[in-house]
């Protein structure tokens, strides 16, 4: 009976333990995504940096720019702009100096998102 109860104890520490560790994870996974969220802030196209505005002009000539939003990755100013051309819809990340960092097409689902 001894070993019985001592068997459940342990068993009962194992799962607490257990189900404490997800909850941690969960909420770590969860500040990480807000936190990616809340840095990401809508600003006007007037207000891009000139550098980027000449990018914009020189390698998307064909696209119209549809928003912009400024935020900081790897401690740098980066600038997402949100470009479309005849139903087709891009964003493009642009850092202070005008150098296209990264470029994404996106669907219809993901164009309707910030």
């Amino acid at each position: 009976m001894r070993k019985l109860s001592s068997l459940l104890v342990f068993a009962m520490f194992a799962l607490i333990s257990t189900a404490t560790f997800a909850q941690e994870e969960v909420k770590k996974e969860t500040e990480t995504v807000v936190k990616a969220v809340q840095d990401k802030v809508e600003i006007q196209l007037s207000e891009l940096p000139e550098a980027v505005t000449k990018t914009l002009a020189e390698s998307f000539a064909d696209y119209t720019a549809e928003k912009a939003y400024k935020t900081t990755k790897e401690g740098k100013e980066v600038y997402i702009v949100k470009l479309s051309k005849e139903g087709e819809k891009i964003k493009v990340f642009v850092d202070a100096e005008g150098t296209v960092i990264e470029k994404k097409e996106l669907n219809d689902s993901q164009s309707k998102l910030g």
